[in-house]
């Protein structure tokens, strides 16, 4: 009786053995990997240097993974520029259909990316972000490798001043009606506007002759028009100067440039003059 006993026990164990090896290759064939290079982004519009442009400088990569019917998020990765790896993503994914975002921007702040359909930073900021969105199928356990491209999602608002800047200057807050700050990776667009402000510290350009401010925003349409007020205060928050810009034409990979001097009277402002540049960038100048 022991002998048998034994024996029971030893054929017992022998298929349960066979049941978990059996489990863990049907596991390990219904996986598969794929590994993403983000090795540069498109030609870009918005800078003076109409250059195929390394990643170096985006301060962050992101990527997002979610389910393609459901758009439930997956998982997700942001690597900063100084990390390991960076440029590089590999997933390994039960077979399955699935979108994949792609983020590249600039600044400090993290990106959420819990929806694909609602992508944000904290406290309404919009930075230079680029993208790139890919429907993809895992149905191989074969490692694959695939090269990404991002391209730009935001328009640019450009305030340039060639006059003197008073001394006591502090900051400047930019306004903004007409543009949104959540980005939409299926569509390529913000879902709606809101209204939005933002302050920049111009400590380090008080006493100057020139100074440069960029505004980014998300767009509902490629192209549209926004209105912009900017408010130069001193440290104590006294208006030193304000302007607004009306009917600005903005439109996704554009920067609209207005350019002239801000602390000017209002006597001495000109009327505005528009010209459209040529070649591998976009930019719409205006004089103020």
């Amino acid at each position: 009786m022991k002998k048998l006993f034994m024996m029971l026990v030893t054929a017992l164990l022998f298929v349960a053995c066979q049941n978990d090896e059996k489990e863990m290759t049907t596991a390990s064939e219904d996986m598969g990997t794929v590994t993403f290079q983000v090795a540069n982004y498109e030609m870009s519009s918005l800078d003076d240097e109409a250059t195929r442009a390394s990643i170096s400088t985006l301060s962050y990569l992101a990527m997002g993974i979610y389910n393609a019917e459901t758009k439930e998020l997956i998982s997700s990765e942001q690597k900063h520029k100084d990390d390991a790896g960076y440029g590089t993503f590999s997933v390994t994914l039960p077979y399955g259909d699935y979108t994949i975002v792609f983020l590249g921007y600039t600044g400090s702040r993290q990106a959420n990316m819990e929806s694909p359909t609602n992508i944000y930073f904290s406290d309404n900021y919009v930075p230079d972000l680029m993208y790139k969105t890919v429907n993809l199928t895992i149905a191989s356990s074969e490692t694959a490798t695939q090269a990404i491209a991002l391209k730009r999602a935001v328009a640019a608002f450009s305030l340039v001043s060639e006059g003197r800047i008073p001394t006591n200057v502090a900051k400047l807050t930019i306004t903004a009606r007409g543009g949104g700050h959540t980005f939409n990776a299926l569509t390529g667009l913000s879902n709606s506007t809101a209204e939005r402000s933002y302050t920049y510290n111009l400590a380090s350009v008080a006493g100057s002759s020139a100074m440069t401010v960029t505004f980014y925003t998300f767009l509902t349409a490629n192209e549209s028009t926004m209105e912009f007020t900017a408010s130069a205060r001193d440290a104590s928050d006294a208006e030193i100067r304000t302007r607004d810009f009306t009917s600005a034409p903005m439109k996704i990979n554009q920067r609209t440039r207005y350019t002239g001097d801000f602390f000017a009277s209002d006597e001495s402002v000109q009327g505005f003059s528009i010209s459209l540049e040529d070649g591998d960038m976009d930019a719409v100048d205006y004089t103020y």
